[in-house]
């Protein structure tokens, strides 16, 4: 009985022990866990606010391109030291096309005002030859009827 006993103390013990050691006692606000987005699925769900020092931190390490608005969304699901990571790794000329500051014009599409006679024209002749294909034809079943 006396062993038993001793065994549940022992338990209880290393539980507390961890449970200390997960809340990170004294590791500070930047070195902290991340608030984490799972509970925000629901749609009355309120963001938990970001540690205004965890947000200068990763600043500090992420392009200024970046808005903080991101930041602070990554910064819901990891560290700081993890969003800088996360943003190094991304190439320049991706970033640029993800903030919406397009240089190049390659694969985007120009709108240059109102469409004209000739435009309209084509899109009709267009139009029309879409309509024209059989596309429900799947070939000849009349041989082959069981």
């Amino acid at each position: 009985m006396k062993l038993l006993l001793l065994a549940v103390v022992v338990i209880v013990g290393v539980l507390v022990v961890l449970s200390l050691l997960r809340k990170g006692t004294g590791a500070g606000p930047v070195g902290s866990r991340p608030p984490g987005t799972r509970h925000l699925d629901e749609e009355t769900a309120v963001r938990p606010d970001i540690d205004p020092q965890a947000l200068a931190a990763a600043r500090a390490q992420v392009a200024p391109t970046v808005p903080d608005a991101v930041l602070s969304d990554a910064l819901l699901d990891a560290t700081p030291k993890q969003v800088a990571h996360l943003f190094s790794a991304v190439p320049a000329d991706v970033m640029a096309n993800a903030m919406g500051q397009n240089t190049g014009r390659g694969g985007t599409v120009q709108v240059q005002g109102q469409a004209t006679a000739q435009d309209m024209a084509q899109l009709r002749n267009l139009s029309s030859a879409v309509d024209e294909l059989d596309i429900w034809n799947f070939g000849d079943d009349t041989g082959h009827k069981a």
